[in-house]
């Protein structure tokens, strides 16, 4: 489904306040020194999390979309590329967990006010519903393939191998890193691996399939 003029207008907003959003949040950490919600943290100690490595991703991949829409917009070809669609998919799996894992794990226990105080607001919150909602409605793009749900799973994948290495292999004591998002509780890191991945397919499925219910 095709809404034209309207969608790359829509598109183009949505994904420049998805960069506007990301930039207020970081500067919490760079500039405001302190961040806010459970990542407390300073300078570049902010991309031990994942939230805020999803964000950054997504980010990347609004910049690339917002590049395609105003291209169009300003007379030039409409197409999006294949591949501008499957990154975009990737980073919006990516920021979705997210969102997922602080609405249905973290924010239970700590507060939901709590998980969304400050710049958390846009990264666990408003940043992944936007980026869902332009994903499958506003940027438009061809139809994904099945392939594009394995690749949705490489930053799960990869931030799952750097945490195990930080948080179980080298351990808090070794100067490796707290285990803040409960993942290796009780020694179970394992079911954490299966649960996490599970969950990024099961995202990356759904976004594939209502963004090709809309594409064309």
């Amino acid at each position: 489904m095709n809404y034209g003029i309207a969608a790359d207008v829509l598109s183009l907003i949505f994904n420049i306040a998805i960069v506007v959003m990301t930039a207020v949040a970081m500067s919490g950490f760079f500039f405001r020194r302190g961040g806010s919600a459970n990542m407390k943290v300073e300078n570049a100690r902010c991309f031990e999390y994942f939230t805020v490595d999803s964000n950054l991703l997504v980010t990347l991949t609004a910049a690339v979309m917002i590049f395609f829409k105003a291209r169009a917009l300003l007379g030039g070809p409409a197409e999006i590329p294949y591949w501008a669609t499957l990154l975009k998919l990737v980073g919006t799996t990516a920021v979705f967990l997210t969102f997922l894992v602080v609405m249905l794990i973290l924010a239970p226990i700590a507060g939901y006010g709590y998980m969304i105080e400050g710049g958390s607001l846009y990264m666990h919150l408003i940043t992944p519903l936007a980026a869902a909602v332009t994903f499958i409605f506003f940027d438009g793009g061809p139809a994904l393939d099945a392939v594009s749900i394995a690749l949705s799973l490489i930053p799960t994948f990869v931030y799952g191998i750097v945490y195990f290495v930080m948080v179980v292999i080298v351990g808090e004591k070794n100067g490796g890193w707290e285990d803040f998002y409960g993942f290796n509780k009780g020694g179970r890191w394992y079911l954490s691996v299966v649960a996490m991945l599970g969950m990024t397919a099961v995202i990356a499925l759904l976004l594939r399939l209502a963004h090709n219910a809309f594409a064309g």
